[in-house]
């Protein structure tokens, strides 16, 4: 790449350009297409059995939500790739996109339009990102990467988990190894959640789109643009 400074702009998925949730639709698929019900049984109950410790600050907010993300993969464990490059793409096109936020959408075509690289960066699994990025005709995707061992998902993460500070070091990463000079100060980055604080304070123009309480409330602090 040339060592020309480029603008980017950078997009959430989960609550953000899409209003559905990675970890909800992958379990709607299995209860539907009756896969790995035990998994799916003991994901949910596992993680619920979590609940009443975090709300009683037990268990830090970060960790928890982590969890979540963290175990998901185990959903497709010894599933072979071709298999779930068919569930990704079912999840891409029949639950996320469908719930796509049209407003968004329109603000990373009009950067697209005016010269910014796009980025899709969420804590959701690589290889779904690459599908729905293709679809969206988006530049580049920065995810959750996982392993795969013999042609079969091994139900781990290739750590960082790409998710708060996790999410900006693999972006980081990711940009230098593309060799790719960012003007920070004219970029734009879109998240709803309280947890990328450290994406969206990598970029002159932040941007919060429909966000929760805390990310709410520090963007009104920092003056911050709300959507």
């Amino acid at each position: 790449m040339s060592n020309t400074e480029v603008k980017v702009a950078l997009f959430d998925l989960d609550g953000t350009l899409i209003g559905a949730h990675l970890w909800l639709g992958l379990i709607k698929h299995h209860l539907k297409t009756k896969e790995k019900p035990l998994s799916v049984f003991w994901y949910i109950f596992s993680h619920m059995a979590l609940t009443p410790f975090w709300k009683m600050r037990l268990i830090s907010t970060e960790k928890y939500y982590q969890s979540w993300i963290k175990d998901l993969p185990e959903l497709i464990k010894g599933v072979k790739t071709e298999k779930v490059k068919e569930i990704f793409s079912w999840l891409s096109d029949e639950y996320l996109l469908p719930t796509l936020k049209k407003n968004v959408f329109e603000r990373l075509k009009k950067h697209r339009q005016d010269g910014f690289l796009t980025i899709l960066t969420s804590g959701s699994f690589q290889d779904l990102l690459e599908i729905i990025a293709k679809r969206l005709n988006i530049d580049f995707t920065v995810g959750t990467e996982l392993e795969i061992v013999e042609n079969k998902f091994s139900g781990k993460i290739i750590p960082p988990l790409c998710f708060g500070k996790g999410k900006v070091a693999k972006l980081e990463n990711f940009l230098s190894e593309k060799n790719l000079k960012i003007n920070l100060k004219e970029s734009f980055a879109y998240s709803d959640s309280f947890f990328d604080i450290p994406l969206l304070e990598l970029v002159g123009n932040p941007v919060a789109v429909e966000p929760d309480k805390k990310l709410l409330k520090i963007a009104k602090n920092k003056g911050w643009q709300i959507i």
